[in-house]
């Protein structure tokens, strides 16, 4: 005889596969959950990542016409300084916006920007005299008679092309004692950072850790090692000419009394120190940015005008004058044949330069 089973006798079986079931819904929709972030994150990453690298890998039609734009931007200054008789002194002589003064249309979806700033804002901290240098250590930063000397001297010694040691500097000997040891570059100094390096100013300018304290912040708003002429008085801020004005028979507001028929200095004052200062930009940095879609490509170039002087012709400087066909090799005497009328001292690419400073006769004379 057959036994009749009782309909809820396979309930418990029916329950428990319906659990399992849903353990393993539960497992599967985890994965795909699982799945779905890191598939997501990958994106995330990989976006990322292409965009950091579109910032260094612009095609090369964007990076040949930016440098295309630095050539508009040093021929439009180079240009109207040739209309003032090859003199600089200030933007407004016309050369601050290039593309309008060239009338120049960036392509469809394409943006442009040129930034001009006038660098001779600073003391030439490589070539200043020691008297000047010494006075403004007196007066600017409270050094004592003594401590100036010591600065001065260890500077002129790190400087120059000889091994004899000043009263008061320090020569390869004084260095090769450090740990580690060291010798005097005898040649300029290639950064501000630099003097870390020399006896005296690592203790005055630097910390104990040998990083820059306050006192460096000052000396870098007032010097500069790129610099080799004096400071442009039309470009001059205001807090360095109060800086230099300490203990002077000068002050900034009557610097700028002199202003008369233009809003810029073409002579200098006679109250003013002629080593210090003078009136024409002996340094340019030239900034541009080219912008397709939503990735900038930006260069930055330090250039000193190197213009032809009054009486030589220009001809050989232009385009389309040489006859010569033959291989150039890029040898320094082919490069000076060019007549290039600025020297590239420092060129980036993905850099700009820092802020533009704002001139302090700009207030003197209501220039916006």
């Amino acid at each position: 005889m057959t036994e009749r089973l009782h309909p809820n006798r396979t309930l418990p079986r029916a329950t428990e596969r319906c659990h399992q079931q849903g353990s393993v819904l539960v497992a599967v929709l985890a994965v795909i959950a699982l799945l779905s972030f890191l598939v997501t994150r990958f994106v995330d990453e990989a976006v990322e990542d292409l965009e950091y690298r579109s910032l260094f890998n612009q095609g090369p039609e964007v990076r040949a016409y930016a440098y295309s734009m630095l050539e508009l931007a040093l021929a439009t200054v180079h240009e109207v300084a040739l209309i003032d008789g090859g003199q600089l002194y200030a933007a407004e002589q016309g050369w601050g916006n290039p593309l309008d003064y060239t009338q120049h249309t960036p392509p469809k979806g394409w943006s442009v920007d040129i930034q001009i700033q006038d660098e001779s804002t600073q003391l030439p901290l490589n070539t200043i005299g020691e008297a000047s240098l010494n006075r403004i250590l007196e007066d600017s930063f409270d050094f004592d008679y003594g401590t100036t000397r010591q600065l001065s001297s260890t500077l002129a010694d790190w400087l120059d092309s000889d091994d004899s040691r000043r009263l008061n500097g320090a020569e390869s000997d004084d260095y090769l004692d450090e740990e580690p040891a060291y010798r005097a570059a005898n040649g300029p100094l290639q950064s501000l950072e630099e003097l870390r390096l020399l006896k005296v100013w690592q203790d005055e300018f630097f910390d104990a850790s040998g990083l820059p304290n306050e006192r460096f912040q000052q000396l870098a708003t007032l010097f500069s090692v790129a610099i080799t002429g004096p400071i442009n008085i039309n470009a001059a801020p205001t807090e360095l000419l109060e800086a230099l004005s300490e203990n002077q028979d000068w002050d900034v507001d009557r610097v700028f009394d002199q202003l008369l028929d233009r809003p810029w200095f073409e002579q200098l004052p006679v109250f003013l120190d002629s080593e210090l200062f003078a009136t024409e930009i002996s340094l340019l940095r030239v900034t541009v940015k080219v912008t397709r879609g939503t990735v900038p490509f930006t260069i930055s170039a330090l250039v000193e005008p190197n213009f032809i002087k009054e009486g030589k012709t220009a001809s050989a400087s232009l385009p389309g004058r040489s006859s010569d066909t033959s291989r150039k090799n890029g040898t320094q005497a082919e490069q000076e044949a060019i007549q290039y009328p600025f020297n590239i001292l420092h060129l980036t690419e993905h850099e700009s330069g820092s802020a533009a400073l704002v001139p302090a006769r700009y207030s003197a004379v209501d220039i916006d």
